[in-house]
């Protein structure tokens, strides 16, 4: 499902696809975009940045529509990426981010515009909210982690509505997964006493 483009002029080079009404399936590859549709010069100088997997999908791609640079937030099935685009189109890219990283998404409508604010743990390896080591409380707050966050301002109202539901989609998935882990991680200490099994008595 192609959109109009912005009325800037930077906004028209730009140029995106954003992908059918399908719903994303969380344990199966899918393709992001239409695969009917040519591809858009910004998506062609992106994939510069993919993997060879990634290229055989078609990503879905959010750019600020005013402002300089302009950030631009491309999701693809591994990982979403941040990139600026400068003078004359050329991009660079910020940051990348696994999902297993991803922790929230933040949606805010202005009069005009909308802005995405997107969360992520800083390493792959954070798995989940809270400290097995701390007893009294063993959830910990998203607010007592010091995540990195992307925020997107001046989107099209009616993209940036689409892109937080795909996000909130992954952030529900990514979240109950974490918890899942840590019920199974808890069971496997709980199940192995410290220091082996306790020797048997003699009778």
């Amino acid at each position: 499902m192609k959109l109009a483009d912005s009325d800037s002029r930077l906004g028209r080079k730009l140029g995106k696809i954003l992908p059918s009404d399908e719903e994303e399936n969380k344990t199966k590859r899918h393709n992001f975009g239409s695969m009917d549709e040519p591809e858009t010069k910004l998506e062609k100088k992106i994939k510069q940045w993919f993997t060879d997997e990634e290229k055989q999908e078609r990503p879905l791609i959010i750019k600020e529509n005013v402002g300089f640079p302009l950030k631009i937030l491309v999701i693809t099935y591994y990982r979403a990426i941040l990139f600026e685009a400068g003078v004359l189109c050329r991009l660079k890219d910020i940051s990348d981010k696994v999902w297993r990283q991803f922790v929230s998404v933040h949606l805010t409508e202005n009069t005009l515009s909308s802005t995405l604010e997107l969360g992520f743990f800083r390493y792959h390896d954070s798995l989940f909210y809270h400290n097995p080591y701390k007893d009294t409380s063993p959830y910990m707050e998203e607010t007592e982690f010091k995540l990195d966050s992307w925020k997107l301002e001046r989107l099209s109202k009616k993209e940036a509505s689409y892109i937080y539901s795909v996000l909130k989609d992954k952030q529900l998935y990514w979240q109950e997964t974490r918890r899942k882990e840590h019920i199974e991680q808890i069971g496997s200490l709980n199940s192995k006493p410290p220091g082996g099994s306790p020797p048997k008595k003699k009778e």
